[in-house]
């Protein structure tokens, strides 16, 4: 009877091949492809964007996205969420397997002697019940539908791990958005108190002048008007400032205790962030590597397995039940040779009508995944049109630094130029006020303007998926695995144009 029950197992095994629905195959998309660039130097300009925040060389900065990492709650959430996929990915897979079981029963039982059942002459019968059994119950898979569903929860646990990827890297370009603004903002409060100093000194040597005659009342009033209008810029500075410091704060992980007293973010030079030199080719291996496309894809997968999953459900389900175990009616009996019984069951279940379940659900599915393919589309689409943008923003944020900074020396030429020319009595005091409006606010528009150029390359390391490295993602090697088959799989049924994506020559200069 055992053997009969292992070989009855082994050959109901080796009937469930049978997958039903599609094999997942990425859509085909017009992509442009890298050109002449080999997959060795490919490979390389990934390692290249991988930590892209250390190219600034900015040691503060290193120390907060490294504090982001580990104290991030957003992050740390989605570390939670990948647990939970892991879970269901594994209670998918225990389904694939037999259910073993043991249990010891004791019974008495009475019964009647009117009931039909007894022969002791009208007498109630009792007797009791022992056994100790061991049972296994399986479902047999011989459509697929266990696999499918296992497919799609490995999906669902590729799209979580990915999930951390893209909101880690999220979460890194928002540090240094606000980094950057930060330093910027202390840089014009920096000059706006520097010329409030010297606007006192001006006034006050005004005083003196017109105390003696050398000016009249018009000319004080118009250096007392100047310096009320530089202590008049300097509060709403300061609340940029310490607005940003407490986004940063947030972003870090600090406590609600350190926000609410004084965020400590450390000290920075601003101009000592360096500019990092930008890749000259961007080949489309590196922008599908992306975290977000990622996850629109493991969606895609999924919703691909849910489809055969709901075809599986059109076929019978097949169900097997087997026991064996010694039982007897007396306790030092339950080990007897003639005690041991063993026994198996077999059910097929097939819904013969369901008034459309089945038909609904599939159809239901369907338009789920043909709404994850748009999705991944559109995905692609919005991730391509951020790479333009930011190669745009990072060419003009270029042109616009180096025609502040020549403005700049110009003003402060026409200043000097506007002092000596007053001191001669060559020109009116207007003219020196207004050279010293002009010099002031294009300080303030300068440091804006390095800013914007160092978001703009953030802004670029973020658009092609910097950070993404073997070393720092979410992707254990048997998940990493998972995508490269399916990556395989899809690269035949991929429709892609070879395009070149270069950088303008602009971009590569500081």
């Amino acid at each position: 009877m055992r053997k009969s029950l292992v070989v009855c197992l082994a050959g109901v095994v080796a009937l469930t091949g049978c997958t039903l629905g599609p094999n997942y195959k990425r859509p085909g998309v017009d992509m442009p492809g890298a050109g002449s660039v080999s997959k060795k130097q490919a490979k390389k300009q990934r390692k290249a964007l991988a930590s892209w925040w250390t190219r600034f060389d900015d040691p503060t900065l290193n120390h907060l996205i490294k504090e982001t990492l580990h104290r991030n709650l957003k992050i740390a959430k989605q570390v939670q969420v990948i647990r939970q996929e892991r879970a269901a990915l594994g209670l998918a897979n225990s389904h694939l397997y037999p259910s073993i079981s043991a249990q010891a029963k004791a019974a008495r039982q009475e019964l009647s002697g009117n009931a039909g059942i007894s022969r002791n002459g009208g007498k109630h019968l009792r007797y009791n019940q022992f056994s100790i059994s061991g049972s296994l119950s399986y479902t047999l898979d011989l459509f697929g539908r266990l696999r499918r569903a296992r497919q799609a929860a490995r999906a669902q646990l590729l799209k979580s791990a990915y999930n951390k990827d893209a909101i880690r890297l999220t979460e890194i370009s928002d540090v240094v958005t606000n980094y950057v603004t930060l330093r910027s903002e202390q840089r014009q409060i920096k000059v706006t108190r520097h010329t409030i100093k010297t606007r006192k000194q001006a006034l006050k040597l005004d005083k003196e002048r017109y105390k003696y005659g050398d000016i009249n009342k018009l000319t004080l009033l118009q250096t007392r008007s100047s310096l009320q209008s530089a202590k008049a810029q300097l509060p709403t500075l300061q609340k940029q400032m310490r607005q940003t410091r407490t986004a940063l704060a947030i972003l870090v992980g600090k406590t609600p205790r350190q926000i609410m007293n004084r965020e400590n973010i450390g000290q920075g030079n601003f101009h000592d962030i360096h500019i990092p030199k930008l890749p000259k080719v961007i080949p489309s291996l590196i922008i599908n590597r992306r975290p977000d496309i990622r996850v629109a894809e493991a969606k895609l997968i999924a919703a691909n397995a849910n489809v055969g999953e709901a075809k599986a459900k059109f076929f019978p389900s097949i169900s097997l039940t087997a026991m064996i175990g010694p039982q007897a009616t007396h306790l030092n009996r339950l080990f007897d040779p003639l005690s041991m019984a063993s026994s198996i069951t077999g059910s097929l279940t097939q819904p013969l009508l369901d008034f459309g379940q089945r038909s609904a659900n599939l159809n239901s599915k369907k338009a789920q995944k043909q709404e994850a393919i748009i999705n991944y589309r559109q995905t692609l689409r919005q991730a391509f049109q951020s790479v333009k943008k930011a190669l745009i923003a990072v060419r003009y944020t270029r042109k616009r630094l180096k025609s502040v900074r020549s403005e700049l020396a110009d003003y402060r030429q026409t200043l000097k130029l506007a002092r000596t020319r007053y001191k001669a009595g060559q020109t009116n005091f207007f003219n020196v006020l207004d050279a010293q409006r002009n010099v002031y606010s294009t300080q303030l528009t300068l440091a804006q303007a390095i800013s914007n150029r160092f978001i703009a390359i953030a802004d670029l390391y973020k658009a092609l998926g910097g950070g993404w490295t073997h070393k720092t993602d979410s992707l254990t090697p048997s998940m990493e695995k998972t995508m490269q088959h399916y990556d395989s799989q899809s690269h035949s049924a991929s429709v892609v144009k070879q395009k070149s994506v270069r950088m303008h020559a602009a971009a590569q200069k500081k």
